[in-house]
């Protein structure tokens, strides 16, 4: 439960140089070229899945033990993780649900999340809207349990004994989301309500295209269809890219690195692989 509450905050979210390029899929990329000593990797993840449709593309595990070092959107193996990230998801000002929703709204709201959830809101005391929101958000993948793969390649970093790293702090996610006026993270939650089934079938469809590793049709999907956080495409997905870019490199000059963060971060014109073709490196799917 720990890494499945972490990283949907985690959540939570084109043209390249030939067509071929363009078209090409996968969720496994081999980065080299321009100066590097040896090949690192950088692979699409989805923070959530249900352990039915749960896979590993043929030849990960084998980079996963030719790389020295693993990275992924933060630091999961961090012990302090869930402690830093239970302090975050408190309202600093200790303002409830109740205080920050008209009554109406709360009581919509209040009634969904017991409905679907099983949990009453008031068990959270001044949680911020994001904890309700990957609550909420987690049992739309339809299944009790679902799995992570953040939480796979923590394991698999263990058991070859490396090192997992972070490409952000958990504070760096937060402060994203906390830039957000207290008016739209209540009205994110209003839109889970609202478009329940149809948040319901746009993650099926997310799905979908993950397992056919179609990562520019899932970037152009998550950008589109952000339910429940509208509005925040470009510090969700571009800013943080651009953010990364920074990191990947210094660590790819010194060490093959595995890299792992959402598959919707890899495509499109802003998307990791663009960004570090942009800057001379060549970019291979290994599906």
């Amino acid at each position: 439960m720990k890494y499945k509450f972490i990283v949907f905050i985690a959540l939570l979210l084109q043209l390249s140089q030939t067509y071929a390029q363009q078209t090409q899929k996968g969720l496994l990329w081999e980065i080299s070229g321009n100066g590097l000593s040896q090949p690192s990797y950088v692979f699409g993840t989805i923070h959530m899945i249900c352990p039915d449709k749960f896979f590993v593309p043929k030849g990960t595990e084998e980079k996963l033990k030719v790389a020295q070092q693993i990275f992924l959107e933060i630091d999961m193996d961090d012990p302090q993780m869930m402690m830093k990230t239970q302090k975050l998801m408190m309202s600093s000002d200790g303002k409830k649900l109740k205080d920050i929703m008209n009554e109406v709204d709360y009581k919509v709201f209040s009634e969904y999340f017991k409905k679907n959830v099983g949990m009453d809101v008031t068990m959270f005391g001044p949680a911020k809207p994001m904890l309700y929101m990957s609550i909420a958000m987690m049992k739309s993948t339809g299944c009790p349990m679902p799995k992570s793969y953040e939480e796979y390649f923590v394991k698999e970093a263990k058991t070859e004994k490396k090192e997992v790293l972070g490409l952000e702090t958990i504070e760096d996610q937060m402060a994203v989301m906390d830039k957000a006026p207290i008016e739209q993270q209540v009205s994110w939650l209003m839109e889970i309500v609202n478009e329940s089934e149809k948040g319901n079938e746009t993650y099926n469809q997310m799905i979908d295209l993950y397992i056919k590793q179609d990562v520019e049709a899932l970037t152009k999907m998550i950008s589109k269809k952000m339910v429940g956080m509208k509005g925040m495409e470009e510090e969700l997905l571009d800013k943080r890219n651009q953010n990364w870019i920074p990191v990947i490199e210094q660590n790819i000059k010194q060490k093959s690195t595995f890299f792992a963060v959402g598959a919707g971060h890899l495509g499109g014109e802003k998307g990791v692989l663009k960004l570090l073709k942009q800057k001379g490196y060549t970019l291979k799917s290994l599906e």
